[in-house]
């Protein structure tokens, strides 16, 4: 009798073992599947900034920004082993990301049993939310992976204490005291990482006073007391050191968001539909599949009460399961549960109150919540399963089929797509030079150019925007200063914030020749050359009574190798019926570079700088311009009788 029911344990235990493997697998492959599929975006790319700085400047920066510095060290020793690519950077996300999945399985069963550990395990497997920022290069996937480090090691404790009621006199064992270190490191960790984590440790307190005077545990208050002072004093450092910095930050930029405050339903609601199904592109009908989620998570309350007094009583006479050893921590499992997820969001609640803050995607602030709204809906599965398997079935292929939808959301639409930085920076590739100079007027666009440029050498310079807006004599001296020294430069123009840097910048160049100018989405790419100033006027070329050419300048920029060709020419047309082609081409008339612009009605004058391939062949080279009809593109005969225009000639030797 005894083999038996030891082999019946033994393969139910390997079952299960097998089965949680089988869902890390699954979390793993979700969270991989197009890891390089979505672009950077801003707080992305403050990440690859900071993590890019050296230690010091890291730690200074981070002191004047909305998160501490923890993950950006991380990232930091990630990127010196492994490189700077986005997909490379990610795969750290995506390592927190699969390692919070055994995590919530602990953590489930310590509060419930298996069977919910297991579908909550699915459930975050599963999860949009989670698998969205298990693929950002930002902190709040090490967030949840800490969060929940630090509730199994409470919930360990908590064991340990209810089992052994008089510790407080009695030596705790030495492994006692390493869950305890552990549980204090994650805590600090925590906090170094998100300032909001500070909620789940008030969660945790919580927990604490809850069970030692509502459920009657007999729990050492002093040595809770003692291991919260402890984390206070790990995490006491960075306070002083940007606590200052990071209220005047905050104020100022609340007070220039102009951020509403919510109200209590908007705000809970948006949440839990984060939670449910994540943040939604183009299929923004799915949010109401959030309804399905929560009617789930009530659905496990009946459940709850049922086995807590079914466990309480094992002598129930109308009990017909088989008896089940039951810990401490599952007959409060549900009270437990709901200190976890709503603490945090209440007082996320009422700091909006204090400083609205809700930009798009907010929700992930709390993202370290949702593993415990999952553990809710996890028991909802079971309860419908215990009652009747078919509605448990049912109940978990919709869940499976709303999250699969919001993943092919995910997998397959841009979430910024006119903040797409890719397409640019391979126009940077094509034509930058050695030591070129970039102006990045934002922190984010440097970590962009760190991720994906893989050109020549830049000279990136982070533009004082701040300091420049207040003090515009400095701005012109440096702007000079910086335009003397370099023949070259990249101007990275957002669009969308205001743009009285950019085109302060713009205009110290406004007598530079011209490679490249134009949108990238909401940014504006530019590129400036200096060249000869000499003019030598030529006589007027006239293609039509209602359009002339005056050329001043052109020419190749060195005789034996070039690497642009310049011109500088003028237009006086009657109306926009006009276009130009500015264009290099060989001696068999193929085009190796060029440039097409409208002509504007009116006197104009044009400075264009065409960038010719690197190592260029030997043979003849011809420099030209071509004028066309925008309606239909047909070229105009020029004065010489042909379409094309020669400006200027060279011939590059073997």
């Amino acid at each position: 009798m005894n083999a038996f029911f030891c082999k019946r344990f033994l393969k139910t235990f390997s079952a299960k073992r097998w089965l949680l493997w089988g869902i890390l697998a699954l979390g793993a492959l979700l969270r991989v599947a197009q890891l390089d599929f979505q672009p950077l975006w801003w707080d992305e790319g403050y990440s690859v900034f900071f993590a890019t700085r050296d230690f010091g400047t890291m730690l200074a920066r981070t002191a004047i920004d909305i998160h501490p510095p923890l993950y950006y060290a991380f990232l930091q020793a990630w990127l010196g082993l492994f490189g700077a690519a986005a997909a490379t950077l990610r795969v750290l996300s995506v390592l927190f990301g699969v390692a919070a999945i055994p995590l919530l399985y602990l953590v489930a069963q310590k509060l419930f049993d298996r069977r919910v550990g297991l579908v909550a395990a699915f459930l975050l497997a599963l999860s949009p939310l989670a698998i969205y920022y298990s693929q950002e290069l930002r902190m709040y996937g090490l967030v949840a992976l800490l969060a929940l480090a630090s509730v199994a090691l409470q919930l360990k404790i908590l064991e340990t204490e209810f089992a052994n009621p008089n510790s407080t006199r009695a030596a705790p064992g030495v492994r006692f005291h390493l869950v305890t270190i552990l549980y204090l490191g994650s805590a600090a960790a925590l906090l170094y990482t998100q300032y909001l984590g500070a909620f789940l440790i008030v969660a945790q307190s919580i927990v604490v006073l809850y069970l030692e005077y509502r459920a009657r545990w007999k729990l050492n208050l002093r040595a809770w007391f003692i291991r919260w002072l402890i984390v206070g004093a790990l995490y006491l450092p960075w306070v002083l050191y940007a606590g200052p910095k990071l209220f005047a930050y905050v104020t100022d930029k609340v007070g220039i968001e102009q951020y509403a405050r919510l109200d209590p339903f908007t705000y809970f609601a948006q949440h839990l539909a984060a939670f449910s199904v994540g943040h939604l592109t183009n299929w923004t009908w799915l949010v109401w599949g959030a309804i399905l989620f929560v009617a789930l998570a009530l659905a496990g309350f009946g459940r709850v009460g049922k086995h807590t007094n079914r466990r309480a009583d094992p002598q129930t006479k109308n009990q017909t399961a088989r008896p089940q050893s039951v810990s401490p921590l599952q007959t409060v499992g549900l009270p437990l549960t709901l200190i976890y997820l709503c603490a945090p969001l209440l007082l996320g609640f009422l700091v909006n109150l204090v400083y609205p803050f809700h930009p798009i995607r907010y929700e992930r602030l709390l993202l370290f919540a949702a593993p415990f709204f999952m553990i809710l809906a996890a028991n909802g599965i079971v309860a419908l399963y215990e009652r009747q398997r078919v509605l448990g079935y049912a109940a978990s292929a919709l869940v499976v089929l709303l999250c699969a939808l919001a993943l092919y959301d995910f997998y397959t639409v841009e979430r910024y797509a006119d903040e797409d930085y890719r397409p640019l920076i391979a126009e940077m590739e094509k034509y930058a030079a050695e030591h070129d100079l970039v102006y990045a007027v934002y922190p984010w666009q440097i970590g962009y150019l760190e991720t994906y440029y893989r050109g020549a050498p830049l000279n990136v310079y982070e533009v004082p925007a701040d300091a420049w807006l207040k003090q515009k004599e400095v701005m012109r001296q440096t702007l000079a200063r910086l335009h003397h020294e370099n023949a070259r430069a990249w101007l990275l123009a957002y669009q969308k914030q205001g743009h009285l840097i950019e085109d302060r910048i713009a205009n110290e160049y406004s007598n530079d020749y011209v490679v490249t100018d134009q949108n990238f989405g909401n940014t504006r790419l530019a590129y400036f050359v200096q060249g000869n100033e000499t003019d030598f006027e030529l006589a007027p070329q006239v293609y039509t009574p209602d359009l002339l050419l005056r050329l001043n300048y052109a020419a190749f920029d060195s005789p034996t190798q070039p690497t642009l060709a310049l011109a500088r020419f003028g237009w006086n047309a009657t109306n926009e019926a006009y276009s130009y082609s500015l264009r290099v081409a060989d001696a068999a008339g193929n085009k190796i570079a060029q440039q097409d612009a409208s002509i504007p009605a009116g006197a104009s004058t044009q400075r264009r700088a065409l960038a010719l391939p690197k190592n260029l062949a030997p043979g003849a080279y011809a420099l030209q311009i071509v004028a066309y009809r925008r309606a239909d593109g047909t070229p105009l005969p020029a004065p010489n009788g042909e379409t094309a225009l020669t400006l200027a000639k060279i011939t590059v030797a073997p």
